[in-house]
């Protein structure tokens, strides 16, 4: 299962810009205007997040996705060039604006969001053909924000993942949030998917969604044996490893979570990076769990850490967390 860190990821999937606007204490009436105190624009998505984590850890993202030719299409492409990220997958789309997420934040944290979908309803398996030869040399392919994507909806995609299996690449799928509802429809053709998916990380409130149960253990039963592997993402719970013949629980780490958009995207490339190395599936879940801490305790503008700053934050919660027993 070791794979070389450095190989490149394949990342199919939602890449967008986010506005942050805020703090918004109410929102105005039709044909009012109310001033706020801050705004910001910074590369997002799912394809975005996982891309800027895997760059940390030293594994280079080859993103397929579509923008606009707009002014947010040509932000995210120059944001990705001046990180030293490919972007001969993302494709432009003419007459169609770039994705892009609306974030109002509330005066304590709390969020509301507001998205378009702009150039991601031209996104499709054939796009990603379109780049077969750099994908396939890689060695995972990453299907991410499926949900969001009409046209890379779960039945959408299971030839593709089948190819990609076929010639020994790992699925990993991580379709995030349905906004339509977990429709019947959604529920099956997502479980008709997960024997073509290596890697399923939902986080537990999907996992529920998509099985129609009350609890992360109840949904694992209804589940478990689909995907070769299942991670269940807990938020400050921890996560689950599951496999058709182990379960493994890790516990989270006691931080106070300020910005939480992108955690579960984040876990995933720091989870992928560890199952990369070889690690043991309780390693990878601390690890992952461990990262996405770190990226969601911090305030102001973001940073990805490497291996090595995960390891130093864990060292010193160790000793917060010794000082505060003894």
């Amino acid at each position: 299962m070791r794979t070389d860190p450095a190989r490149p990821l394949a990342i199919i999937g939602n890449l967008n810009v986010d506005q942050w606007l805020g703090p918004v204490t109410r929102f105005p009436a039709w044909d009012e205007e109310l001033l706020i105190e801050t705004s910001r624009v910074e590369l997002a998505g799912s394809a975005g997040y996982i891309a800027l984590a895997c760059r940390a850890l030293g594994i280079a993202p080859f993103i397929v996705s579509t923008v606009g030719d707009d002014l947010f299409g040509h932000f995210t492409l120059d944001t990705l060039r001046a990180l030293g990220l490919e972007t001969t997958g993302v494709e432009i789309i003419p007459g169609l604006p770039t994705p892009l997420g609306l974030i109002f934040v509330g005066p304590d944290g709390e969020r509301g969001i507001l998205s378009v979908l702009g150039a991601h309803a031209e996104m499709s398996a054939g796009l990603a053909l379109r780049h077969d030869e750099r994908v396939a040399a890689c060695p995972e392919v990453f299907l991410c924000g499926n949900y969001l994507l009409p046209r890379c909806a779960p039945l959408q995609m299971s030839s593709y993942a089948r190819m990609a299996r076929a010639r020994g690449q790992t699925v990993v799928f991580d379709p995030s949030w349905d906004p339509g509802g977990w429709s019947d429809h959604v529920r099956e053709e997502t479980r008709l998917l997960l024997p073509d998916v290596d890697v399923y990380l939902p986080n537990q409130e999907e996992l529920c969604r998509l099985t129609a149960t009350s609890s992360w253990e109840r949904g694992l039963d209804a589940i478990r044996g689909l995907a070769a592997e299942t991670v269940i993402k807990r938020g400050a719970a921890g996560a689950v490893y599951a496999s058709a013949t182990e379960v493994i629980e890790v516990s989270g780490l006691p931080i106070e979570a300020v910005n939480t958009i992108g955690a579960g995207d984040v876990f995933d490339a720091a989870y992928l990076y560890g199952r990369r190395r070889g690690w043991q599936p309780t390693e990878r879940l601390s690890f992952a769990c461990a990262y996405a801490a770190h990226v969601v305790a911090q305030r102001g503008e973001r940073h990805y850490p490497d291996e090595q700053e995960v390891g130093a934050f864990r060292d010193r919660l160790s000793q917060v967390s010794s000082g505060a027993n003894g």
